[in-house]
């Protein structure tokens, strides 16, 4: 390879070659991981490089069983034993309890053999006047991702509080659903997926047994962040009578239209298709051991290494006033999961300017076939999500009901779940539009500064 495609790969894995050590080996034949990890630490670092935590299979073995996991198997799993443990490696139905919550979950199995993971916060005691709402996370992320904002300020339990039955579901491939009916993840065909599959299979199958669980012909709230909200429009612009089994959508940061994206993800799009598909066609960033080694060692002291996986991960700016032992939660928890192909997938809409199949840019999802009354919430400081593009959605839809727009420099793509100010920029404008329901001219805004 040139010296001048060399410098641009340099250029562009230079601030996250710890995350990206097996791509960097392939694309420009350099030193892996293990043989350049210590370059540049300081000797304290190395001296006690073997005090950072390893992971223990049994939590994931836990995570998939919904059974909890105790570090001390000598004393009766209460909730006093949950003090025991560090609120980092809590799984999300643990980390619930710790938070004062009860939590459920609960297991579907898709058309195609994915066996899903779904967490319920009910409202005790439970009455025919709750509401059902589902949420669904973004890209790498989990039903963890709800709830990191602890006990006051999480959306489930702002909902929960209001009075919501509350549904979190985890989308194929994240660590709380990797179960299928004949296969492991260890088989390179478990990982043949996009978010095109979760729409199609996972959604319907979720929406299908909580109406089933209920009994109930009960119209349903949907809640999507980034990804979440690209599943969303797949299962309505493919399978329409779902449009008549929800009542209402709030799609946060949704990723459908990628045209103007800015940031790592772009600058990605624009290497040969040779060079990406690199990345492999399994998991990405598979290692779990590498974000969980960043957050034990670096969200102590020195920022720059706390926000600047997160920048890459989400396309997010890096915060000035940034909370390390918030972001050492964060990197103990996302990545989450996913295929290659989910990332690959955004990677061709950002390529063709339009919102199409895998593989396919002339098969695009017919959105304007959506019914659904939707709110669009986008913030003008998104790379990913950025305000044309979600406004294209917009104008694309039926029925979009508003297009909420967030003008503060300090939320960008993940802030709408889990940034300082989300619980009075965002949430409580969902809990408004969900008390009103289809009563619109209310609520009409444009924009919030």
């Amino acid at each position: 390879m040139g010296s001048d495609f060399t410098d641009k790969v340099d250029t562009l894995f230079d601030n996250i070659r710890v995350f990206f050590s097996d791509i960097r080996a392939k694309v420009i034949s350099v030193l892996s991981f293990d043989n350049y990890k210590n370059k540049g630490k300081p000797k304290k670092l190395l001296q006690n490089e073997e005090k950072a935590p390893k992971l223990d299979t049994r939590k994931y073995i836990s995570l998939f069983s919904g059974r909890p996991f105790y570090n001390n198997h000598n004393k009766t799993p209460a909730f006093i034993n949950l003090k025991l443990q560090s609120v980092m490696h809590l799984a999300t139905p643990q980390l619930a309890q710790w938070h004062g919550r009860k939590m459920e979950s609960h297991f579907v199995k898709t058309i195609d053999g994915y066996v899903l993971t779904l967490h319920r916060i009910q409202n005790y005691p439970i009455s025919s006047n709750n509401r059902t709402v589902l949420l669904h996370h973004g890209l790498l992320g989990s039903s963890t991702d709800w709830i990191l904002l602890g006990p006051i300020k999480s959306l489930p339990y702002i909902l929960e509080g209001a009075g919501y039955d509350v549904w979190i579901t985890n989308a194929r491939g994240n660590y709380y659903s990797r179960g299928h009916l004949t296969i492991t993840v260890d088989f390179p065909e478990y990982w043949n997926f996009s978010w095109q599959e979760m729409g199609q299979y996972d959604l319907p199958a979720v929406i299908d047994y909580i109406r089933r669980i209920k009994n109930s012909t009960e119209l349903i709230d949907f809640i999507g962040h980034s990804m979440g909200a690209t599943a969303l429009l797949v299962l309505l612009s493919t399978a329409p009578r779902y449009n008549d089994y929800l009542r209402l959508a709030i799609l946060l940061a949704p990723l459908a239209f990628m045209s103007n994206v800015q940031g790592p993800l772009k600058e990605l799009s624009s290497l040969p298709q040779e060079i990406i598909k690199t990345m492999g066609t399994e998991e990405f960033l598979s290692s779990r051991k590498v974000p969980s080694w960043l957050a034990h060692r670096y969200c102590r002291g020195l920022k720059t290494f706390c926000s600047n996986p997160l920048s890459f991960l989400s396309g997010d700016h890096q915060k000035k006033n940034c909370d390390l032992g918030f972001i050492a939660r964060l990197l103990y928890n996302v990545p989450a999961g996913a295929s290659s192909n989910t990332i690959l997938h955004y990677i061709q809409l950002i390529k063709s300017s339009k919102f199409h199949k895998f593989n396919n840019s002339s098969s695009e999802f017919p959105v304007k076939d959506i019914t659904l009354p939707i709110v669009l919430f986008s913030s003008s400081e998104d790379w990913l999500a950025t305000t044309p593009d979600v406004l294209k959605l917009y104008f694309s839809i039926q029925n979009p009901i508003d297009h909420y727009i967030i003008r503060n420099r300090n939320v960008s793509h993940t802030d709408f779940v889990w940034g300082s100010e989300a619980s009075v920029l965002v949430f409580s404008k969902i809990v408004k539009y969900l008390e009103v329901g289809l009563s619109w001219n209310m609520l009409k805004t444009n924009s919030v500064y």
